[in-house]
């Protein structure tokens, strides 16, 4: 007995007996001023993005960890090149932290394959980021796993997660968010005369709540639910209740709404509020008068 104690303690070191879970909650702290037109660009894996606005010119980045094993082995790093300013999590010393592909395992490969250390580990690892964003900054947020948030960002917004939903609200300018499973949800205070709404999915609901003074070359699609469009939609595009395609007011600006398997939903912003988002109806797609 006295011989099989200290066996198992080792026994128990070496394996999930000492896997033990940690959570940093201030692992990572990064500020600089950013001048409007500057681009941030946010890269995780697993884990949450979270944007709120600033209230100056400084930007703020705070990077939590949760883990199972001995150590973190998440490596938060930054880099600038320009008006281009890269924030990363990292799991592994090899890889850089900007927009080289060939950093990443060449340009065959997309920008998730800097993160595929994550994949062939047997470790439980997340790496969130919190950010505070000055006005007039784009943000480029991407997450493997895990929701993205903002609110406020003024700039122009990329968002794209695999699995998770997207939420932006009381935003402005042009904005691309992509999904495969997950929701979004995009809501803009204002448009520049050019700026796009592109957003996709493949598992989850779209809805858009957008300016009234919204135009543009519209499409809003969907397999396997139905489509609703708070505006006028005109022009020999399709209509059904899977698809509505036209032209809202005479701008060539893109609006496109598209999902496999969700609602679509185009809405108008009303008293300076988001409205609530109905489900859209099954049948025959509902245009405003």
């Amino acid at each position: 007995m006295r011989t099989l104690l200290p066996l198992l303690a080792l026994f128990c070191t070496m394996t999930a007996c000492g896997r033990r879970a940690h959570d940093v909650s201030d692992a990572f702290r990064w500020e600089a001023e950013l001048e409007p037109g500057t681009t941030i660009h946010l890269r995780t894996v697993t884990g949450r993005i979270e944007v709120t606005p600033a209230d100056g010119r400084s930007a703020r980045v705070a990077g939590s960890t949760h883990w199972v094993g001995p150590r973190d082995p998440v490596r938060f790093t930054w880099s600038r090149d320009g008006d281009d300013v890269y924030v990363c999590a990292l799991l592994t010393a090899h890889r850089e932290c900007n927009d080289d592909e060939n950093s990443f395992g060449g340009s065959d490969h997309s920008w998730l394959d800097m993160f595929s250390l994550f994949k062939r580990r047997s470790t439980n690892v997340s790496a969130s980021l919190r950010v505070t964003l000055p006005p007039g900054v784009k943000v480029d947020a991407h997450t493997l796993n895990g929701p993205i948030t903002m609110v406020g960002a003024t700039g122009g917004i990329t968002a794209r997660t695999l699995n998770g939903s997207i939420n932006i609200q009381r935003s402005a300018g042009p904005v691309e968010a992509k999904g495969t499973n997950g929701s979004i949800e995009v809501s803009l205070d204002s448009l520049g005369p050019e700026d796009a709404v592109v957003l996709e999915s493949v598992n989850g609901s779209m809805t858009a709540i957008m300016p009234a003074t919204l135009d543009g070359d519209v499409e809003l699609k969907t397999v396997n639910g139905g489509v609703r469009s708070d505006f006028q939609i005109s022009g020999d595009g399709e209509m059904s209740s899977h698809s509505l395609r036209g032209q809202i007011g005479s701008s060539s600006r893109e609006v496109v709404l598209k999902t496999v398997n969700g609602n679509v939903s185009l809405l108008k912003l009303q008293g300076g509020h988001d409205r609530e988002s109905p489900s859209p109806a099954r049948g025959r797609p509902r245009k405003a008068d």
